[in-house]
């Protein structure tokens, strides 16, 4: 995985955020044969577009990545403080991106 993948998973997971901290409507969304279908179990499960939208974007990275290769970062959002551990990561992992970006300039 280079950096573009790393930043595309990132990307994914933090649209996925709503479904972070519910175990269940993750391991639905794994069972989807596709992001629509995810996006439809998930609606029909909690009748939540937000959460909807956010199983779509996860069944995305499994789409692309694989389970297998998000492995690490999975493991993380189904750790008992993984919500936290994540956002930790996502911030200052955004605010590098940022900081990349405006270097540039």
């Amino acid at each position: 995985m280079d950096e573009d993948d790393a930043v595309m998973v990132i990307g994914f997971l933090t649209r996925s955020k709503a479904i972070w901290n519910n175990p269940a409507l993750l391991n639905l969304v794994e069972s989807a044969p596709s992001p629509t279908k995810a996006y439809a179990l998930v609606l029909k499960e909690t009748g939540s577009q937000k959460k909807a939208k956010a199983g779509r974007w996860y069944a995305c990275a499994i789409r692309d990545f694989g389970k297998d290769q998000l492995g690490g970062l999975v493991a993380v959002l189904r750790s008992p403080q993984g919500v936290e551990k994540l956002e930790e990561l996502l911030t200052s992992t955004a605010s590098l991106k940022m900081g990349q970006e405006g270097s540039e300039i």
